[in-house]
């Protein structure tokens, strides 16, 4: 009996110390697109967002970060006539350092940038 009980109190106390991490993705991020600029990131808690290339402010529109998945939509593409969302995964590669993967987006040169892109967190 007691070789049964040891492993079973250790099981269930390895069980109830793993709780599932929740990402904190809000806050400023950096990264290089694949095409050459600098990029940052910043992601408020209001759902707001704005996009720097190279220090200056490129973009700003709405997003949402649900369960590791952004929804986001901007101008970056605006023709005038269209909106343009995406939806990326958000791999956590650390509590600092995140990875792009693209599920879908509507506009070509953010998803050759975006998809596959690594981002650090800047600290504040």
């Amino acid at each position: 009996m007691k070789s049964i009980l040891i492993p079973l109190v250790t099981l269930c106390l390895l069980s109830c110390a793993q709780k599932e991490e929740k990402h904190e993705f809000h806050g400023k991020w950096k990264g290089k697109f694949k095409s050459g600029p600098l990029a940052e990131a910043r992601f408020r808690e209001d759902g707001t967002h704005d996009y720097f290339m190279d220090g200056k402010l490129f973009s700003s529109g709405k997003s949402s970060f649900k369960n590791d998945t952004l929804r986001t939509f901007d101008p970056i593409c605006d023709s005038g006539d269209e909106e343009y969302y995406a939806t990326y995964k958000i791999d956590f590669i650390n509590r600092d350092s995140i990875v792009f993967r693209a599920i879908e987006d509507t506009c070509k040169p953010r998803i050759y940038d975006m998809d596959g892109t690594g981002f650090s967190r800047l600290k504040p």
